[in-house]
C-alpha cells in the first residue's frame, strides 16, 4: 500500500508539474549491513554463541520543491535477511514512512513544516536522526523555521496519541501508553554564526504519562559551541535537566563535553571527554542525565554499551576519548579509543562497593567510495571490560573482553531529477 501510493504520486508529479514551477528529485537507497556480535551492547553470557546476521534498509527519497511548497516522502523497508519465507504471505519486516512532511514557505528564509520528520541539530547529542540504525529516528510534529545567513531559529511542538483504539472509536480520553515515547514535546533551537565561532542554544520540554490522569514534565536546556583557531578546532557543550522523570522523581542532572581537534590535510586528531551525571543512592532525586533523542552510537563507543536502548544502572558515564582519522582520495581510515568510567557509585549484589572504571574500547573503521553513489564501510571493535561493567550489565562475569565486526554497502543513486 505504501509503495503503491508513492508510485502514484511520482507519476502525477512527473506528468503534471511544469519545469518552470517546481523541482522534483527521486533517489533510491539499498543499504545491507552484516554484523558479527560477540558481546555487542552487553557481555556475552557464558556458553552463548556470537550472533551473525544481515539487515537491509531499502528507501526511496521523494523530494518536491516549488515557490511556496517543499515536500519530502521517504518510504522504507527494514528487514533481516531470511525473516520471511520465500513464498510466504506474512512479512515481519518494518515497512513504513521514515519521513512524510510538507512545508509552506512564507519567504526564502521562513517556512512552516508539518508531518513526520527528522530532527538533527548541532552534533546530534540531544536531537539526532540516528542514521546508523537502519530504521533511523523520526518525530511527528509541527515546526517553524527561520534560516537566515548568520542566524537560525527553529521552533517545534508535538502531541502523540497511540492507536490502541482506532480513529472511529477514539471518542474519549487521551492516555498515551505502551510506547517508549513522549506524550507532548516542545523545543526551541537558536544558532548563530560568527567569523570563526558558532554557537547554538537548545531548550526542550517533554511530558510522559505514568497513569491516565498523571503527566510528568521534564525540561532540558543547554548550549553547543565550536571555535576554529588555525588548524585547531575547540568544541564545548553543556546541558542541564530538571522537572520530573517518567516515574515522577525529581530530575536534577547534567552533562558536559570538551574537546580539541587538530586538523591537517589528511589527518585529524581529537582529544576530549564527555561527562554525564549518574544517579546517587543517597538522595531522592534522579541525577542520571538522559541524552534523549540523540545519535548516541556516534559518541560513546561503537559497541553501544551506553544510552543505545540498553541500561547501565543509571550510573552515568565519564568517557575520555581519542579519535584519529586519515583520509585521502576515496579512503577514510579511523581509530578511536575510549576509557569508560561511571560517575556514580557502583554496588554489587553482595553490597560491595565496586571500582568506577568500566573498561576500554578500541574502534577501527574504514570507508571507501567504490564509485559515484556506491560506498562500502566496515569496522572492528574490541572492548576490555571490568567486573564493574558486568555488575551494571547484570552479567555473572568478572573481567572480560567483547568484540564486534561489521561490513556495510550503500548504493544510493539519484534516479530522476525534473
Amino acid at each position: 500500500m505504501v509503495m503503491k501510493l508513492v508510485f502514484t504520486l511520482l507519476f502525477t508529479v512527473i506528468i503534471f508539474v511544469p519545469d518552470a514551477l517546481a523541482q522534483f528529485k527521486l533517489t533510491a537507497e539499498i543499504r545491507p549491513r552484516a554484523e558479527w556480535r560477540n558481546g555487542f551492547k552487553s557481555p556475552l553470557p557464558e556458553n552463548a554463541n556470537p550472533a551473525f546476521f544481515i539487515e537491509q534498509r531499502s528507501r526511496l527519497y521523494v523530494e518536491f520543491h516549488s515557490e511556496k511548497i517543499d515536500l519530502m516522502l521517504v518510504p522504507q523497508d527494514v528487514r533481516i535477511w531470511g525473516n520471511t519465507d520465500q513464498a510466504g504471505k506474512t512479512d515481519k519486516a518494518l515497512t513504513s514512512f521514515q519521513q512524510a512532511w510538507a512545508a509552506y514557505k512564507f519567504n526564502p528564509e521562513q517556512r512552516f513544516l508539518v508531518g513526520r520528520m527528522e530532527l538533527d541539530y548541532d552534533n546530534a547529542r540531544i536531537l539526532g536522526n540516528l542514521d546508523w540504525a537502519q530504521q533511523g529516528r523520526s518525530h511527528d510534529l509541527l515546526k517553524y523555521e527561520y534560516n537566515g545567513k548568520t542566524s537560525r531559529l527553529h521552533l517545534g511542538a508535538a502531541f502523540n496519541q497511540d492507536s490502541n483504539s482506532p480513529e472511529p472509536t477514539k471518542l474519549a480520553e487521551t492516555y498515551y501508553r505502551g510506547l517508549n515515547n513522549y506524550k507532548s514535546f516542545q523545543f526551541a533551537w537558536f544558532h548563530k554564526d560568527f567569523k570563526k565561532i558558532y554557537a547554538s542554544m537548545l531548550i526542550l520540554n517533554e511530558s510522559r504519562q505514568y497513569a491516565p490522569d498523571t503527566s510528568y514534565y521534564m525540561q532540558t536546556g543547554g548550549f553547543y559551541s565550536q571555535a576554529s583557531l588555525s588548524s585547531l578546532i575547540f568544541s564545548a557543550e553543556y546541558y542541564y535537566q530538571m522537572g520530573k522523570n517518567s516515574t515522577g522523581a525529581n530530575k536534577r542532572a547534567y552533562m558536559a563535553s570538551l574537546s580539541v581537534a587538530l586538523k591537517r590535510t589528511h589527518f585529524k586528531f581529537e582529544l576530549g571527554a564527555d561527562y554525564l551525571s549518574g544517579d546517587k543512592a543517597t538522595t531522592s532525586n534522579n541525577e542520571a542525565f538522559d541524552p534523549l533523542y540523540g545519535t548516541h552510537h556516534k559518541f560513546y563507543g561503537y559497541m553501544d554499551y551506553f544510552y543505545v536502548g540498553n541500561g547501565h544502572g543509571n550510573k552515568g558515564l565519564n568517557d575520555v576519548f581519542l579519535r584519529t582519522s586519515w583520509s585521502k582520495n576515496d579512503w577514510i581510515l579511523s581509530l578511536d579509543g575510549h576509557r569508560f568510567a561511571a560517575t556514580a557509585g557502583i554496588v554489587d549484589a553482595a553490597n560491595n562497593n565496586k571500582n568506577k572504571y568500566l573498561g576500554t574500547e578500541l574502534d577501527l573503521t574504514f570507508s571507501y567510495d567504490l564509485a559515484e553513489s556506491v560506498n562500502v564501510k566496515g569496522g572492528y571493535s574490541h572492548l576490555f571490560y571490568t567486573s564493574s561493567m558486568a555488575v551494571l550489565k547484570q552479567v555473572d562475569q568478572k573481567n572480560g573482553q567483547s568484540s564486534w565486526a561489521w561490513l556495510m554497502l550503500t548504493i544510493k543513486p539519484m534516479i530522476f531529477q525534473h
